[in-house]
Parts: structure tokens; C-alpha cells; sequence
């Protein structure tokens, strides 16, 4: 399966999550300037070679950006830790979710910042 058709795959998995997306306003590869909080973004995703003798696998990381704005009526780590439940919930089997971090944006002290990073492996075929 080709890099693009298991990003596909994976973004299908969450998107199609009812219980994710009744908690978030969306997942964006680039959220529009006005999206609503809490949101999903694609961070990153890096592909590198394995190693494997014949060079013909690579492991795959994408890094999930989890923003929430805190209230009056829900802290934003407490909202991220909820959406991240479902994150775990939503991925493939054949994916592995390595974590989260959650942090404070520094310019912005009422936004949280979560990164949970997923992880797979991929045989090339040519």
C-alpha cells in the first residue's frame, strides 16, 4: 500500500470517528483562519527508510495537532486529553499511537496545544 493510500486510510479512520467529531470542529491539513475550536491539524509526517537489508520498508510518523481554547465551562488540557481518548480509539490496527504532549501556548494562555504522534510501517513494493 502506498504512503498516500494508508495516509488516506488513517485520516478516513479519524474523520469517520462519530464520537471524534462530535468533539471537534474538524481535521484540517491547514485549518482556516477563523476554525473553531477544538480542532484537529495534521502537523507533520515523516517517512523514513527502515532497516531492512533490502531497504524495502519505511516507518511513517504523523504528528497531530489538538488545539483547544479553555472556558469557563472546559480546560483545554482536559478537552485534548478527551479528544486524544478518541484519537486512540479511532486509529487502525495497523497503526501504533506513540503519545501525546500537551502543553500551554506561551502567547496565548487560555489555547492548549496537544501533539499525539502516530506511527506505522510500510513494505515497499515495486
Amino acid at each position: 500500500m502506498s504512503d498516500l493510500m494508508k495516509y488516506d486510510e488513517l485520516y478516513k479512520a479519524l474523520a469517520e470517528n462519530a464520537a471524534l467529531m462530535a468533539k471537534v470542529s474538524g481535521i484540517y491539513d491547514e485549518p482556516p483562519v477563523a476554525a473553531a475550536p477544538p480542532y484537529i491539524a495534521v502537523a507533520s509526517v515523516q517517512n523514513v527508510n527502515d532497516e531492512l537489508i533490502d531497504n524495502s520498508g519505511s516507518e511513517v510518523t504523523v504528528d497531530l495537532d489538538v488545539w483547544a481554547r479553555a472556558s469557563a465551562s472546559a480546560g483545554g488540557r482536559k478537552q485534548i486529553l478527551e479528544i486524544n481518548d478518541l484519537i486512540i480509539a479511532a486509529v487502525p490496527s495497523w497503526a501504533l499511537y506513540d503519545g501525546i504532549e500537551i502543553m500551554r501556548d506561551a502567547a496565548e494562555p487560555d489555547w492548549w496545544h496537544g501533539v499525539a504522534t502516530i506511527r506505522y510501517y510500510d513494505r515497499r513494493t515495486d
